[in-house]
Parts: C-alpha cells; sequence; structure tokens
C-alpha cells in the first residue's frame, strides 16, 4: 500500500509541472491580430498588470496633444483601475520580424480615438513598444 501515497504525490507533482509550464509559456502566436487581441484582453482585465508586465523601460506613448508619457508614469497612471472595457476597430496591419505596428480606432467607455501601437518581439514575448493616440473628430466637424 505504500505505493498508493508514492503515486499521488507522483501525479500531483507531474500535474503541477505542466500546468506551471503553460503558464510559463511564451508568446505562441505571430498572427498580428491576435497579438493585438491578447493585448486588449489583458488590458481590459487589468490595465495596471497588463502596463506593468508588457511595456519594456524604453517605452513612450504620445497623447492626443503630442505629449510624451514613458513606462513610470503610464504604470503610476494606472494603479488601481482593475478592469476597463476597450475595443478595437478597423485595424491595419504591418509586421516585419518580430515587429508589428498596428493602427485603428481604440474605443474606451464610447470614446473612439485613432491610434498606432508598435508592437515588438523581445525575448520571446511581445511587448508594447510604443503608442500614439489621436483625437478622431466628429464627421460634421471634418468638413468644416
Amino acid at each position: 500500500m505504500k505505493t498508493l501515497p508514492v503515486k499521488i504525490a507522483f501525479c500531483t507533482f507531474l500535474f503541477l509541472s505542466i500546468h506551471s509550464f503553460s503558464f510559463a509559456q511564451k508568446d505562441n502566436t505571430d498572427d498580428p491580430e491576435k497579438v493585438l487581441q491578447v493585448f486588449i484582453t489583458e488590458y481590459n482585465a487589468d490595465p495596471h498588470s497588463f502596463f506593468n508586465s508588457r511595456i519594456p523601460s524604453d517605452f513612450r506613448y504620445t497623447n492626443t496633444k503630442g505629449l510624451f508619457s514613458y513606462r513610470e508614469s503610464v504604470v503610476k497612471g494606472a494603479e488601481g483601475r482593475k478592469s476597463t472595457n476597450s475595443e478595437v476597430s478597423d485595424l491595419k496591419f504591418i509586421k516585419s520580424g518580430d515587429l508589428i505596428v498596428a493602427s485603428g480606432i481604440h474605443t474606451f467607455g464610447g470614446n473612439p480615438v485613432a491610434f498606432t501601437y508598435t508592437i515588438q518581439k523581445q525575448n520571446d514575448r511581445w511587448m508594447f513598444a510604443a503608442s500614439h493616440h489621436s483625437t478622431v473628430e466628429k464627421a460634421a466637424e471634418a468638413k468644416k
């Protein structure tokens, strides 16, 4: 009967090993649309955690007024934000090797902004290298 506890311990170890490996996996897709969707899903679930884990030290964000923000201020600005609801549309992608440039409309709570996101694979993990948002003008204002 001593073999039963050993078998249970071994099975438990095997189960935990398999699952810990799956949590430690690198990003396994190079499809630009899927990469962006992973980013949006992670961002919506927990913006602070997303920025803290997906932006490198040399990240730069350009806001709608042309002002730059860097990693430290972006991560700090997302503190306390646990979840959000946003979606992307009107997408266009350019991919070259380990670099993806995505552009389109990112809508946050009904407020759309035009975006360009630069995503770079670093150490087998897609990282948010740079971001730029621009105000989307209403059609009537654009005709003036």
